[in-house]
């Protein structure tokens, strides 16, 4: 296979990266909150929208603006200018990632304040170096992908999963006879270690290529020599020995920046508003009566535990997306309006497909999951925070609907008057002893709700006609009732006599044949509508599929 790989198997490396790295992020949160509990759990969650928003702000829009300036040039022929912007934005994320990295680190005992809790400033001081290695990372990532190589992000990601894991339980575990503040410190560490590898795979990776190309240039240049040269072994008076060199586009780290500025700041609006939302989270806590203590813990069992559990099907949901934007561009281009509707149907479809079982599996399994952490506290916070499981996804497949159509402002806009209504909400809720988490939980949902009715109004202008909710929700609502009730009884029935973890097992096997049987039984979906939502993988299911699934 050529460097330059094929669009399927890049596609298919990220999105099972990004799945490995969805289940290292929760499996590991098991070990970690029985180590260190919701309250240490809440002191690491307090400093990651912090460390989002200044790594955002640093090198937030450079990583695409490389990706671009490399995928133009590239087809161009233009190594030389290819590797002119690699050193153009590694000199830049070094720069404003280190000064980035210490107003991180100066600003954290204030910021720490800020949040509610100043026990924050070990872990964000212990990320303070992962601003500058993931700058750099991300340079590197989007470099080799303006290239058309996609498996060497997948391979870094999973490298970088693998030390992040490894190195925050160890420095955890070492540091928790400090206290919980050193624990989430330790935790911490993980993001900056597994950084570090992935930086380091990213410079192996790319020497070798160095080492490659310079290779092949000195055999093609010999070669091409000893072409040209006479039998007399002298080259003609004038003969030229190097073709001229090309000088380099004037302005090129202008451009750079000119690209990235604008993707700087649309991508910095929500890690600050997300900062904002912890303030005013953690100081509603203790405007309802908390101590510190115990307002921190709910904290880390709402953001720490019940956001990581429904957040687990938007990596599935991604992928789907960047598998179908291309072909909407393509179908919008075309001037192929119907074909543009049924693209969209087919990739919202596919999202209520995955996330509405998923939806109602979190509600009628908190207690069971939550156990699983050993964190009881966090059980109702899921229950509620349930509908984000659907929601959040359909939203963000809306967002890159919107965006492969051309309206790449009007998702950012839904999006911050979204969060707007959670902050309120969340000012209105958090102090009110007894609804507290579970009205932080609420203002999620609410804000999830506002931000797709937003889109979906939008999406509708677009197709010229109202997003079709019904065919989209309908059928896999009903699979998803009758699974939600199947595993309730099964749970009240197993709980008592075969044990927790035995009766989540079960549970976890019953779903999705309660879930996939209604859905044929029901004739929900069809084996067309699937081989529609397999895209390029459908022929290799299609003669499968023509023996087990009954309905064409």
């Amino acid at each position: 296979m050529s460097r330059r790989e094929s669009l399927l198997k890049g596609a298919a490396a990220l999105a099972l990266a990004g799945l490995i790295i969805k289940v290292g992020n929760l499996l590991v949160r098991l070990p970690l909150t029985r180590m260190i509990g919701s309250e240490g759990l809440g002191i690491y969650q307090m400093a990651l929208p912090a460390y989002n928003a200044v790594l955002h702000l640093a090198v937030g829009g450079v990583p695409v603006a490389v990706q671009n300036l490399v995928a133009e040039y590239s087809e161009r022929g233009r190594r030389d200018v290819v590797r002119e912007v690699l050193r153009l934005a590694l000199t830049y994320g070094l720069l404003a990632g280190g000064a980035a990295a210490c107003i991180l680190l100066i600003g954290a005992p204030f910021l720490a304040r800020a949040l509610g809790d100043p026990r924050s400033y070990w872990p964000l001081a212990a990320l303070a170096p992962a601003v500058i290695l993931n700058g750099l990372d991300s340079v590197f990532r989007h470099y080799l992908q303006g290239q058309k190589q996609m498996t060497p992000s997948a391979v870094a990601s999973v490298l970088e999963q693998g030390t992040k894991i490894a190195v925050t339980m160890a420095a955890a575990a070492l540091l928790m006879p400090m206290g919980l503040e050193y624990a989430a410190a330790g935790a911490a560490l993980g993001i900056t270690g597994g950084a570090l590898a992935s930086v380091l795979f990213m410079l192996w990776r790319l020497s070798r290529e160095r080492a490659l190309e310079e290779g092949a240039e000195r055999f093609s240049t010999t070669r091409a020599n000893l072409r040209r040269t006479p039998a007399s072994g002298r080259r003609p008076t004038g003969w030229p020995t190097e073709p001229a060199e090309r000088a380099l586009p004037r302005g090129l780290g202008w451009r750079m920046l000119r690209l990235a500025w604008p993707v700087t700041l649309g991508s910095v609006t929500m890690p600050l508003l997300n900062v904002l939302d912890v303030s005013i989270v953690q100081r509603g806590f203790l405007r309802a009566g908390y101590p510190p203590a115990e307002a921190t813990a709910l904290y880390g069992a709402y953001a720490g535990i019940a956001v990581q559990v429904v957040w687990f099907p938007f990596v599935l949901t991604n992928a789907v997306a960047n598998a179908t934007v291309p072909t909407l561009t393509a179908a919008q281009a075309r001037g192929d309006l119907e074909g543009v509707r049924q693209r969209v149907l087919i990739g919202l479809r596919t999202a209520g497909l995955i996330c509405l079982p998923v939806a109602i599996g979190a509600m009628v399994l908190a207690t069971p999951i939550v156990l699983l952490f050993g964190e009881p506290l966090a059980a109702d916070p899921l229950r509620h925070l349930g509908p984000v499981a659907l929601l959040g996804p359909l939203t963000w497949m809306t967002v890159a609907q919107l965006q492969a159509l051309g309206e790449t402002g009007a998702p950012m806009r839904n999006l911050t008057v979204a969060m707007g209504v959670k902050l309120a909400l969340d000012g209105l809720l958090a102090p009110i002893r007894g609804l507290d988490v579970n009205g932080v939980a609420m203002a999620s949902t609410a804000m999830f709700m506002v931000a797709l009715w937003l889109n979906a109004r939008d999406l509708g202008r677009l197709l010229e006609e109202p997003v079709p909710w019904g065919r989209i929700l309908v059928g896999p609502l009903v699979a998803s009732l009758v699974m939600g009730f199947g595993l309730a009884g099964l749970t009240v029935s197993l709980w008592g006599s075969a044990g927790r973890l035995e009766a989540l097992a079960m549970a976890l096997v019953v779903a999705p044949v309660l879930y996939g049987g209604t859905l044929i039984a029901t004739r929900s979906i069809t084996r067309t509508e699937l081989l529609a939502m397999a895209g390029p993988f459908a022929p290799r299911l299609e003669r499968w599929l023509a023996i087990v699934w009954p309905f064409s």
